[in-house]
């Protein structure tokens, strides 16, 4: 049960995280419509594009772009309402009455665990359902782009072959130059090319027009082999060609335990898998980093502490940033890469927690 003063030190906590929510929210938003500001007024008047669709763009962005500003938002959340609390000596006089520092600030952290269960909702729900809508917008917005093309899609299919579609028509599902690559049983190298390939979902494949497969052995006793062909079994789908141009927010735990169960050879899906876990708990985890600092009762150390916390936590998202681009590289193991910044922080805070006075 949370008593009078818990309730006071949430009501300040939760007016702060408002007024954080709107402000990094909204620099993020200000930040990106000027970085785009000449590709959305471009076509204002057309009947894809306007002032309707640069709405609707920024409503399907919002929950990505609370997702990254989720650590500021939290960490300064608490800093600020900690530093409202010790302004009056209010969080003293709270010590001075026989309740400890982390009693005081306990409802700081049950309403941030709230707030995780919230990131949890716009992870695994509301930005996957967007963010195909917010794709196409992007093209049609930011790109100018009439159709929806992608240059080069490369994966991998569950027999190891390397898939590589040349200009991806998205709309409409038709791959404009198609390679595929690999090894036979005999260790001779095997390429399959042809042109306009669409999915055949009932086959299993995909079919091609001008389609050729070229055989060439390791021996050099023998000659090198060209067969046509017009049809390509694999399990890619049209699904896993948007799948592997996904950012972390993008597919929902689920989407990402099957992906990386059909590709165990993709590092970036078990990445993604791991980040999806360790991403909420960093926001948890940074809070209990930064507090710690703004518990020093001497005067003047205010600025001082809030310094140290803001720069632990950039050094923290630095960290983040960097392990995820090695995970992403495979330079780093992916359960490594995920995890790494975590137990970090989570070190840190309890080392912390200890040594600062309560």
């Amino acid at each position: 049960m949370m008593d009078r003063l818990d309730r006071y030190v949430a009501r300040v906590f939760f007016s702060s995280w408002v007024l954080s929510v709107v402000f990094f929210t909204g620099l993020y938003g200000v930040y990106d419509v000027f970085a785009h500001f000449d590709d959305l007024i471009e076509d204002f008047g057309g009947s894809d594009s306007g002032f309707g669709a640069a709405v609707r763009y920024y409503l399907y962005q919002a929950p990505g772009m609370v997702l990254k500003v989720a650590p500021f938002i939290m960490v300064m959340s608490a800093l600020v309402a900690v530093m409202r609390l010790k302004r009056h000596n209010e969080l003293l006089a709270m010590v001075l009455v026989g309740r400890p520092a982390r009693r005081v600030l306990r409802p700081i952290f049950m309403l941030t665990g709230v707030f995780v269960l919230v990131l949890l909702f716009l992870q695994e729900v509301v930005t996957p359902a967007v963010a195909l809508e917010r794709d196409k917008l992007y093209n049609s917005l930011i790109e100018n782009r009439e159709e929806w093309v992608i240059e080069n899609v490369k994966l991998r299919d569950h027999e190891g072959r390397l898939f590589i579609a040349h200009d991806y028509d998205v709309n409409a599902q038709r791959i404009a130059r198609l390679t595929i690559s690999f090894e036979d049983r005999d260790g001779r190298r095997v390429s399959i090319q042809g042109t306009d390939a669409v999915p055949d979902v009932e086959g299993g494949g995909w079919r091609l027009l001008g389609g050729g497969l070229q055989t060439v052995s390791g021996n050099p006793r023998f000659a090198p082999a060209e067969d046509e062909i017009d049809f390509v079994p694999t399990d890619i789908r049209h699904e896993d060609m948007m799948s592997s141009l996904a950012e972390p927010h993008d597919l929902a735990f689920a989407e990402l335990r099957d992906l990386a169960r059909r590709y165990p050879n993709a590092r970036k899906y078990k990445l993604f898998l791991h980040y999806h876990i360790t991403h909420p708990l960093s926001v948890l985890l940074l809070v209990l980093l930064a507090v710690p600092w703004m518990l020093d009762w001497m005067p003047g150390r205010n600025l001082r502490g809030l310094a140290a916390a803001i720069g632990i936590c950039l050094g923290f998202m630095l960290l983040d940033a960097l392990v995820l681009d090695r995970g992403k590289r495979g330079f780093l193991q992916p359960v490594l890469a995920a995890w790494l910044p975590v137990i970090v922080a989570g070190s840190l805070a309890i080392v912390l927690f200890d040594s600062k006075e309560r």
